[in-house]
């Protein structure tokens, strides 16, 4: 007897750094443009090339440096394949987009110096 066929699998959620640049695209053009945010098409005397270059350019100077940064790593490595690699991607994002000037990193470098000094995780 044969068996029906397998329905497709729906498409993957968005990863969090995709979930987190389209919330800031989506209210920063919300904000500047209360019409439907869609991308003005090239003018024709213009090269493409070009056009595309500004776009790239502007799109640039309004990210997060830290966001952008992590952005360029994901891109040169690779979307995160083990847990490990996840967690460490989710924690960078947390603490890229807190506003406190990187002291919240620093305590939370400090603390993990003094777990490596003990030798194991601390527990709380």
């Amino acid at each position: 007897m044969a068996t029906p066929p397998k329905k497709p699998a729906p498409p993957a959620a968005p990863g969090a750094l995709q979930r987190l640049m389209n919330k800031l695209f989506v209210a920063e053009n919300k904000a500047k443009n209360p019409g439907p945010a869609v991308a003005r098409p090239a003018r024709r005397a213009e090269d493409p090339r070009a056009e595309l270059a500004r776009l790239i350019r502007s799109i640039r100077a309004r990210l997060d440096p830290k966001l952008l940064k992590l952005a360029e790593k994901i891109a040169r490595k690779g979307p995160p394949t083990t847990d490990n690699e996840r967690a460490m991607l989710s924690v960078e994002l947390f603490l890229a987009q807190r506003n406190d000037g990187g002291a919240f990193a620093a305590k939370l470098r400090e603390k993990l110096e003094q777990e490596k000094q003990r030798g194991g995780p601390t527990r709380h």
